[in-house]
């Protein structure tokens, strides 16, 4: 039993792992294989109306929000998530220099204020790294392991007990758990005290605070959009969403002077014509890093990027530790150049979608065509039609 339980216990933090560290996986050189069975995954459950809304984002990733909040919940779920892993790998290295001296119950450092501050860690991180890449299906894992973290950690005292007797049972009295003064079992008690149970009532707090999640997730997407730098141009058959806050006018500005370009008009009549019901345009600076999110790489479009500093991966890190504004980007837009991305929008049959119902869970978005607008010149610098997919093959990609 012992062993089935350290298998299922391997496995299932394995899983949310892999599914959870998404962002990191995507930039590494084993991201071919990662999406190669996740990327199936994502799509699968995006052709299914009952199930498109866990590959979707619930908080702003790739836009920068109107919202002071929002934009603070991104910057902060980097800093936990980096201050997560910091002080979990502390407490790893703490563990594993007591094994080698010999020490029978590490009691002192992190475990001094709490029993389990590698779960409490890898908890942290968690919440900010659901902050920074929101998918809903990484809320679903996050909440189930947080379930799955509590249940092992009772194991392990169990074990911790059995094996130290009295020693241990000294340390839980005058240790808190996760958290000092035991927040969440004051809590947990006052609600779901009243059930005899303690399995039936660990099953239905998991239960309240899913669903709960869940409708959060579905209100912060609501609150997204809201946020968002969006404007429906019926006439033009077209959505657009500026990845930096604009007015509505400037951002409307900006299709207008690309739809009186010819070489935009007669790229994007074409595929009026193949069937298309209207599109989803992003608008972006030229060196904008993220637009691998949206469209696929080649030569003749996207710059390269550049090489990565100390400063940068800091700065990503712990964003708080050196902040940046949007200002210098929002310059080249006002008035410069600026970056179209339009996309494709079909139902998961391949059905052609109008552009007011761009934004529902299971319309698909990949790119057809891009184009530089020098809106000093009133000239088009380049109008390409792309590939059908973004950097990472066909996965779905937040909107926002």
């Amino acid at each position: 039993m012992a062993i089935n339980r350290r298998v299922v216990r391997g496995s299932l933090v394995a899983f949310y792992l892999l599914i959870a560290l998404e962002i990191i996986i995507m930039i590494s050189p084993f991201a071919a294989y990662f999406y190669a069975a996740y990327g199936p995954l994502l799509n699968f459950l995006y052709d299914y109306k009952v199930t498109a809304w866990l590959a979707g984002f619930f908080l702003p990733h790739a836009v920068v929000s109107k919202s002071a909040l929002l934009n603070f919940l991104n910057a902060f779920g980097r800093t936990l998530f980096s201050l997560g892993l910091i002080l979990f790998l502390i407490g790893a290295i703490q563990i594993y220099t007591a094994k080698f001296r010999g020490k029978r119950v590490v009691t002192n450092i992190l475990y001094r204020w709490v029993r389990h501050p590698q779960y409490l860690f890898l908890a942290i991180s968690g919440l900010g790294l659901l902050l920074f890449w929101p998918r809903f299906i990484i809320l679903v894992l996050y909440i189930s392991m947080l379930f799955v973290y509590y249940l092992l950690a009772r194991y392990e005292e169990q074990r911790m007990l059995a094996k130290h007797g009295e020693n241990y049972h000294n340390y839980m009295q005058r240790t808190a758990m996760f958290l000092p003064g035991e927040p969440g079992g004051k809590i947990f008690a006052a609600l779901f005290g009243w059930i005899k149970s303690p399995r039936r009532a660990l099953a239905v707090c998991y239960v309240v605070i899913l669903v709960a999640g869940v409708a959060l997730a579905f209100g912060s997407r609501r609150y997204t959009i809201s946020q968002s730098s969006i404007v429906y141009l019926p006439e033009k058959k077209v959505i657009a969403v500026s990845i930096f806050p604009r007015s509505n006018d400037s951002l409307e500005q900006i299709i207008d002077d690309a739809y009186e370009l010819g070489p935009v008009t007669d790229a994007l009549a074409s595929f009026l014509n193949e069937g298309h019901k209207g599109f989803l345009v992003h608008v972006m600076p030229i060196n904008y890093m993220m637009q691998g999110l949206f469209v696929q790489p080649s030569e003749s479009g996207l710059r390269p990027m550049r090489r990565l500093s100390w400063a940068n991966v800091i700065g990503f890190l712990f964003p708080f530790l050196r902040p940046h504004s949007h200002g210098a980007m929002m310059g080249e837009m006002e008035g410069g150049e600026v970056r179209l991305i339009f996309s494709q929008l079909t139902w998961p049959n391949g059905e052609y979608v109008p552009p007011d119902k761009a934004l529902d869970f299971t319309v698909k978005h990949l790119p057809l065509l891009k184009t530089d607008i020098d809106r000093k010149n009133h000239t088009a610098d380049s109008v390409e039609k792309t590939p059908r997919r973004n950097f990472w093959g066909q996965m779905p990609m937040p909107l926002l």
